[in-house]
């Protein structure tokens, strides 16, 4: 898997906050430069090189350099750290993956002090200290608590059929209030927008790897019908799932 080396040279740019309003679109460009992308809130939603890409509240993405971004449809107001910098892009054990999860809450200091130093007369050195920071932060696993981890497996081991919030909370014996927020603090998803995209990576999967029918992948995911299967997997893909498995097959020469 490729990501950011780093053992070798990185050499910070530029860091700001970027707050989208509402409809707004990410900007086409050509980028020379490696960006990396920080969603605290909301939802960035951007095309690289042709391929659609989104990143939501607690999700972290690396643009590449020397590929063309655009804006093909709204984002949906999120608001989000981005650092250009130059870095070696490598698949050595041990660089930083070009995406993954992060604790907002834990690198939101970081965060708020990357931008604020990238905005005055600081040294550059300072910067480089804190860019560096919160790049080995990124490679640290983040360690979930036990409920969410608890409520992560079950929901795995039962995709096809956990089918309410009510559900979830009785047999994993906590409340409402405590799910929705452990689930909203340390993935930026509630329990049922963690379980679509769940079910949603799982139809992905074997819309890729087996040749069922569109309605029974549906079914097999957890879906009470194939209209909803495609509503929710055209919202997250922002394709249907017909056009994504022609998509996928036509890239591996199928």
């Amino acid at each position: 898997m490729y990501g950011i080396n780093l053992n070798g040279n990185i050499v910070i740019r530029h860091a700001s906050m970027r707050y989208f309003d509402r409809g707004e679109r990410h900007v086409n460009r050509f980028c020379r430069e490696n960006v990396l992308l920080m969603v605290f809130d909301g939802i960035l939603r951007f095309s690289e090189d042709g391929r659609d890409v989104e990143v939501g509240a607690g999700r972290y993405y690396i643009q590449r350099k020397n590929t063309y971004h655009e804006g093909k449809v709204p984002s949906d107001k999120p608001k989000y750290l981005y650092v250009h910098f130059d870095a070696d892009i490598t698949d050595t054990e041990g660089s930083l993956p070009l995406s993954g999860d992060f604790d907002t809450e834990r690198l939101m200091g970081i965060m708020t002090m990357l931008d604020e130093v990238s905005h005055n007369d600081s040294a550059y050195i300072e910067r480089e200290y804190l860019f560096l920071k919160l790049l080995l932060s990124l490679r640290t696993k983040r360690t979930l608590s036990e409920p969410l981890t608890k409520a992560q497996d079950y929901i795995r081991k039962n995709i096809k059929t956990v089918s309410s919030l009510d559900e979830l909370c009785q047999e994993l014996h906590y409340s409402k209030n405590y799910v929705i927020r452990i689930f909203k603090k340390e993935l930026g998803k509630t329990p049922f927008q963690y379980i679509n995209a769940e079910r949603i990576s799982l139809a992905k999967y074997l819309l890729e790897t087996t040749s069922r029918s569109l309605s029974e992948i549906a079914a097999e995911c957890g879906f009470s019908d194939y209209p909803y299967f495609y509503k929710c997997f055209l919202k997250e893909e922002r394709t249907s799932p017909s056009e994504w498995r022609k998509r996928i097959q036509t890239s591996a020469g199928v």
